[in-house]
């Protein structure tokens, strides 16, 4: 058996049921002997028995036993300090020490033999709560996206530091600036999960999106001002403006994550004002799909994240596996559903993303800077994707992006933003012209011409 490089919980190849079962019995009959029989002896042979199956492991190809039995011994002297601080006696700590050993060995064996997706299974048929596996594959997930996190910051400082060993000081602004990132990206997993789960809906079917007056605030800062706006249903609408002035905010908006400052939004039927608290602003056919695909992971493999969202709304495990695998055809991944979400490119990261929404078939779909960070090849195959889907389910979609370059071809509409408020709404080549795009500041005028250049050309970058 292979194991995937960046992580042993999880396996190229998902071991038999036998196994899993085998493995499993035999690991949680050698924990309860060793707790039960209070005994050095039965104690130091399970640490034998489960050291010469490890060994047997890494001769297969598990290349992450040498760092674990390092964890092993640090806290087996831990434990055994600990003892002698309190003023156990020696043939009490050797107890102690053997009784870790054993249940540290063994558990390590049984992570060589049954990977996560596999011992999900098995708390499912065992009927353990759905919201108890539900954590811990989130907390799991979160835990190897968490630990990414702070490997690029580290490598970000031995790089700028010219030096593989780094000060105290700079591990402390690793760790702490990493956790940081994971504190936040807690809140967006938060929200991706609230929208996808959310079964409330209206009854008009046909109505689609009114804005008027509406003012839009982060914190005491007023980032959205005076804004209306009128979205048909199945109309495509593409979003401009530079970094910063407001497109994330009104998909925000829209999607309920946030309510108005001031002004009314009607969204597809339902009225949302500023005293409209979170529950009855969200809507199940709304999706949204943020700048990072990661704050959107809410399971550990592609399918099961795909189907989450159908799950979470009653929809049969069946049916929701037979609309994830269509929806993983349609986007080209269905290669990829058995794969860990966190080892998927960045790219693959956003299809499953854009499929776990697109699965829910939304009636309104929100995209911020959806190419953003793709190659072109990938930035051309996800936007091609998007538009086909719309087309054929009559979705309506809001577009937001600053690559002028990469604008879909349907987005007949186009919504120019500068300085918080709206500059421009109307035709998209009408929007495009020069002289609307130096006026929204997304392009610069040439010094040696009359003529600007659009700011994010691809000979711009």
């Amino acid at each position: 058996m292979r194991f995937h490089a960046e992580h042993g919980l999880f396996f190229d190849r998902r071991p038999t049921r036998l196994r899993v079962v085998v493995a499993s019995s035999l690991t949680i009959c050698v924990l309860v002997a060793n707790v039960a029989a209070s005994n050095t002896m039965v104690s130091l042979v399970g640490v034998a028995l489960g050291t010469a199956l490890l060994l047997i492991a890494r001769t297969h190809g598990h290349r992450r036993i040498t760092p674990a039995a390092t964890w092993i011994l640090v806290l087996l002297t831990i434990a055994i300090l600990g003892r002698a601080a309190v003023g156990q006696s020696i043939e009490g700590m050797l107890e102690v020490g053997a009784r870790v050993a054993c249940g540290m060995v063994w558990t390590l064996w049984l992570g060589t033999q049954v990977d996560w997706t596999s011992l999900r299974g098995i708390l499912e048929r065992l009927r353990v709560p759905e919201g108890v596996t539900t954590s811990l594959d989130q907390a799991l997930t979160h835990g190897v996206l968490t630990k990414r996190e702070w490997t690029r910051r580290r490598d970000a400082a031995r790089l700028r530091g010219g030096s593989s060993r780094l000060p105290m000081a700079t591990w402390a602004s690793v760790l702490s600036e990493g956790a940081l990132r994971a504190f936040f990206r807690l809140e967006r997993v938060e929200e991706a999960s609230s929208l996808r789960r959310c079964t409330a809906t209206t009854s008009d079917e046909d109505a689609g999106v009114r804005l008027e007056s509406v003012d839009v605030k982060r914190g005491e800062h007023l980032v959205l001002e005076r804004l209306d706006l009128a979205l048909n249903p199945g109309e495509w609408l593409v979003v401009c403006g530079p970094s910063g002035t407001g497109k994330s905010s009104l998909l925000r908006l829209l999607a309920g994550l946030d309510a108005p400052a001031r002004g009314t939004v009607s969204r597809l039927g339902a009225m949302v004002t500023p005293d409209t608290p979170l529950r009855a602003r969200l809507d199940r056919r709304v999706a949204l799909l943020g700048q990072s695909p990661e704050d959107h992971f809410l399971a550990s493999t592609v399918a099961e994240d795909i189907a989450w969202g159908l799950l979470h709304r009653d929809v049969e495990s069946e049916e929701a596996q037979r609309r994830a695998l269509e929806i993983a055809t349609d986007l080209s991944i269905a290669h990829l559903l058995q794969r860990p979400c966190h080892e998927l490119s960045f790219g693959e990261q956003r299809r499953v993303a854009l499929a776990g929404l697109l699965v829910l078939e939304p009636k309104l779909l929100l995209l911020d800077e959806p190419t953003a960070g793709l190659d072109p090849v990938a930035a051309h195959q996800l936007r091609t994707l998007v538009e086909d889907w719309t087309h054929r389910t009559g979705a309506a979609c809001i577009w937001a992006t600053h690559e002028l370059h990469l604008l879909p071809a349907s987005a007949e509409r186009i919504l120019l933003i500068r300085d918080h408020r709206v500059f421009f709404d109307g035709p998209t080549a009408e929007g495009l012209s020069r002289d609307s795009l130096v006026r929204a500041g997304l392009a610069v005028p040439n010094s040696a011409s009359s003529s600007p250049r659009i700011a994010d050309s691809p000979q711009e970058k």
